[in-house]
């Protein structure tokens, strides 16, 4: 089974991450595009979006909301909050030891937790956060 480190090392899917996270800061608001938008925008065949976004919905990396026949996807990036915390303990370090670093390193760094979680208690962890996004998700709809 895939972990969501697995999930993220794809380059097509954080292109289409990427995609949906510039979506965030459009004047509308939602945040949302659907599989056409990002067809025209990658420039990639429909059923390779669909079948990235399909992985992406089943780890809940993205939330979708059906209109009709149409399917609008969102970045849910609380999701993403363990590979943060990941890559905070690492750079904590540099940090700590005043080595110059940009403010997104220092915010990822901030939000890492003191004590990083063992194994059994980030795997809990993370099957109560997906559950919780599942919940919204379809409260949502």
């Amino acid at each position: 089974m895939a972990d969501l480190f697995d999930v993220i090392a794809d380059p097509t899917r954080r292109e289409l991450l990427r995609a949906l996270l510039s979506r965030t800061e459009e004047p509308d608001g939602t945040g949302e595009a659907s599989v056409g938008q990002l067809v025209a925008e990658l420039g990639l065949s429909q059923p390779t979006v669909s079948k990235h976004l399909k992985t992406l919905r089943e780890f809940q990396v993205v939330t979708v909301r059906e209109q009709g026949q149409h399917r609008y996807y969102r970045l849910e990036p609380t999701s993403l909050e363990p590979v943060a915390e990941w890559l905070g303990a690492f750079l904590k370090p540099a940090v700590a030891a005043d080595r110059p670093v940009g403010d997104e390193v220092e915010e990822v760094v901030r939000l890492a937790p003191v004590h990083p979680l063992t194994p059994r208690a980030r795997t809990a962890a993370v099957r109560i956060g997906s559950t919780a996004a599942a919940v919204v998700g379809r409260l949502r709809r």
